[in-house]
């Protein structure tokens, strides 16, 4: 099987394991948290506002790791071994992928509107949420560390840095839409999020091609 290949069923594999995980813990929709007496309350300004993550809920997951993830990682992983000095450079995106995990995972961690397929209640007292946590944070981490190694790897074809850089432009807005505007009600804060990260996107294509 191809290194393409390889990457692409592997990612999808690491998604069916969390969706799995999450439906056996009952965090997989919302009718199953609302099972699980976790509080569906809309607050927001608009109903759709402030919605709990179930896994289907949660964008970034359920379609950013189904849809653009698998592709991306089926571009750019084939390209990964031409980086010079691969043993350090791995480790090192790999450290930096977790740290950024655990970062983004204790964000969410303290706020009524993220109790769900992630963290279902702040003392851990459901013990299968681990199991789920813990596959989405190592999922996190080496998909930051894959998106780092691209950035210091030579890609000989452009056309993959061209659609890999498009497909996290889409993961991005896909992510703040979800994260900002759907949880939080802040379309403004969304709208500068987006466009500092899309800015940095394509300022790094830039640099590449030339």
């Amino acid at each position: 099987m191809e290194s393409w290949m390889i990457a692409f069923v592997v990612t999808i594999a690491s998604w069916l394991a969390q969706a799995i995980l999450s439906f056996k813990e009952g965090t997989f929709s919302l009718r199953q948290l609302q099972n699980r007496n976790v509080a569906v309350n809309f607050h927001g300004r608009y109903h759709w506002q402030h919605l709990p993550m179930s896994f289907l809920n949660n964008w970034t997951v359920s379609i950013g790791d189904l849809f653009i993830f698998p592709i991306i990682n089926a571009l750019v992983v084939p390209y990964l071994w031409l980086i010079s000095g691969w043993q350090w450079k791995y480790f090192v995106c790999f450290i930096v992928g977790i740290a950024v995990s655990a970062i983004f995972h204790r964000a969410w961690w303290g706020h009524d509107e993220n109790l769900g397929h992630v963290f279902i209640d702040w003392n851990w007292n459901i013990g299968m949420e681990r199991t789920n946590l813990w596959v989405h944070f190592w999922f996190m981490a080496v998909q930051v560390a894959i998106v780092l190694l691209c950035i210091f790897t030579p890609m000989p074809d452009m056309m993959v840095v061209w659609w890999a850089s498009v497909l996290l432009s889409v993961f991005v807005i896909i992510q703040n839409v979800q994260a900002v505007v759907i949880q939080k009600g802040g379309s403004p804060k969304f709208l500068f999020l987006t466009l500092v990260e899309l800015f940095v996107i394509w300022a790094i294509v830039i640099i590449k091609i030339a």
